[in-house]
């Protein structure tokens, strides 16, 4: 799971020790796991949304550098249960 030292990048960009990063899951309760998947959940979520809004305005400012405008939609999300294969 982790690289060979053990070491991750903390929110700031600062290596942390994984023992700062995860407690001893073994003796952690159902409820404290979940709350850890939750919390971690969400700090990815935003971390995904944060690449997205600097990417997009990447792409606006490299498209008004060369005089042109661009409309950046996000994909329709598929509805449903995907068809069966047969």
């Amino acid at each position: 799971m982790m690289n060979h030292d053990e070491t991750t990048t903390g929110q700031h960009g600062g290596p942390m020790a994984a023992a700062d990063v995860r407690p001893d899951l073994a003796q952690a309760s159902d409820e404290e796991l979940r709350q850890l998947i939750k919390a971690a959940s969400d700090q990815l979520a935003r971390r995904d949304a944060e690449r997205k809004r600097e990417a997009m305005a990447k792409i606006r400012m490299l498209a008004k550098e060369h005089g042109l405008n661009v409309a950046i939609d996000r994909p329709a999300r598929k509805r449903g249960r995907p068809p069966k294969k047969e």
